[in-house]
């Protein structure tokens, strides 16, 4: 019976208990709910699916057929093909066989490019994939800090209450001035704005993290914490890292497959231009009520037929069609080069920042942590002081005041180094593993 009370007073307490959420299931989540990744993935599907159906075309069509008709007044015997007037059933069935021997080879250059461009599809859903993740652990780790700043500005307003307390208690004791507990006070309403504004902040980025990976917000879902290794990685210069980004990373190889693709289709319009072969077959028979002297499948035996044939296309004068068909794809082909210098730039670009500002995080973090040391130490003595009635109230708010910036200095440093730092990492193996 103890036991069994003891689980009913738990039960709140267990239906109210905080969910643990890790980078890694974030990203999960990710890959499943967030709408800009389906995008890509449709896009693939779709890419795969007309490869197929060009693959398709190359495959004999075959069918079979019946047909049947009930024919009234004046009409031609099917059976003895003389002319009658009368009401006669007739009925055949046959089947048809139709395959292309040769098209200047138009099939076989659609069906590369085809593939090329499902390729290319594949890559980019990866790379839709990487840019969004980027973004989430940007967003990640930017609630993370906000957290951490909301909880030093929880301090400093517990720091700052326990003073007013303080000074309450020597003011109702007739040892310092109204004034005073007026400053403190002054003081502590400062920082518990500073709070409020920190606890917004934390539930913004919350909020566009959840909307990030499209999931409910929840306030009873928590953050892991980030492994926080604040060494600084082996330095490298932009250009090593840019060129051997060249050959991993996804967007360049969706942009260069891409490009290459309009290479066939320039070859599978120019086919337009050559003989073409196609090969057919047909048998049928039929059933006419006018022979009364055989029967449904007598008449079928009877009449059964067969015909094969090649045909051959010379195409001559085409309307002039097939040149312009080229210069736009030739067109299309400079238009996808152009997009693959772009990719290759935007790349460049953005590790030649991650380069900057890995290295700017890293003096940020070292100053800052410098500058959070002394200034504990300064607002300890002040503090001490103040304790000791040889310190004034201003000389006690300055210094907390340049304390709690400095903190929050070091806290953004510190956050803003453990993502640059993962960023660098991706961006120096042109994936995620070991990230997370």
């Amino acid at each position: 019976m103890k036991h069994l009370i003891l689980l009913f007073c738990l039960l709140p307490f267990f239906s109210h208990a905080q969910k643990i959420l890790s980078l890694a299931e974030c990203v999960e989540l990710l890959s499943k709910n967030n709408l800009v990744y389906r995008q890509g993935n449709l896009q693939a599907q779709a890419a795969e699916a007309n490869l197929r159906q060009t693959k398709s075309q190359a495959l004999p069509q075959i069918s079979i057929g019946s047909n049947n008709s009930v024919n009234l007044g004046r009409s031609i015997d099917q059976y003895t093909n003389a002319y009658i007037d009368q009401v006669y059933n007739y009925s055949s069935v046959g089947a048809g066989f139709q395959a292309p021997l040769f098209q200047g080879f138009k099939l076989q250059n659609q069906i590369r490019q085809g593939q090329l461009l499902k390729e290319s599809a594949l890559e980019n859903r990866t790379a839709v994939l990487n840019e969004q993740t980027i973004l989430l652990l940007q967003g990640y780790v930017n609630v993370l800090a906000t957290k951490a700043l909301y909880q030093s500005a929880e301090q400093q307003v517990a720091s700052s209450q326990i003073q007013v307390d303080r000074v309450e208690k020597q003011v109702n004791a007739g040892t310092l001035g109204a004034n005073t507990l007026f400053e403190i006070k002054a003081q502590l309403a400062n920082d518990k704005f500073d709070q409020v504004t920190a606890l917004n902040n934390y539930r913004t980025a919350r909020l566009l993290l959840f909307q990030r990976i499209n999931i409910q917000p929840d306030d009873q879902i928590e953050l892991e914490s980030l492994e926080q290794d604040l060494v600084k990685p082996e330095t490298q210069d932009a250009v090593t890292l840019y060129e051997n980004a060249q050959n991993v990373f996804p967007e360049l190889q969706s942009a260069e497959l891409y490009r290459k693709s309009f290479a066939y289709q320039v070859k599978s319009i120019k086919a337009g231009n050559y003989p073409s072969l196609t090969l057919g077959a047909n048998f049928g028979a039929f059933y006419a009520s006018t022979n009364k002297k055989l029967d449904y499948m007598k008449q079928l035996n009877a009449t059964r037929n067969g015909s094969m044939n090649i045909g051959l296309n010379i195409p001559i004068m085409g309307r002039w069609v097939t040149r312009p068909r080229v210069e736009a794809a030739k067109v299309q082909e400079l238009l996808a080069q152009n997009q693959l210098d772009v990719t290759k730039q935007q790349l460049r670009q953005a590790i030649e920042l991650a380069v900057l500002n890995l290295n700017a995080a890293t003096d940020r973090l070292a100053a800052a942590q410098g500058q959070a040391e002394s200034l504990s130490a300064g607002f300890a003595v002040v503090e001490s002081k103040l304790n000791a009635g040889i310190a004034n109230i201003f000389e006690y708010s300055l210094a907390k005041a340049n304390l709690a910036r400095a903190q929050a200095n070091a806290i953004q440093a510190r956050y803003e180094f453990l993502m640059q730092n993962r960023l660098m990492q991706y961006y120096r193996q042109g994936n995620w593993a070991g990230i997370f």
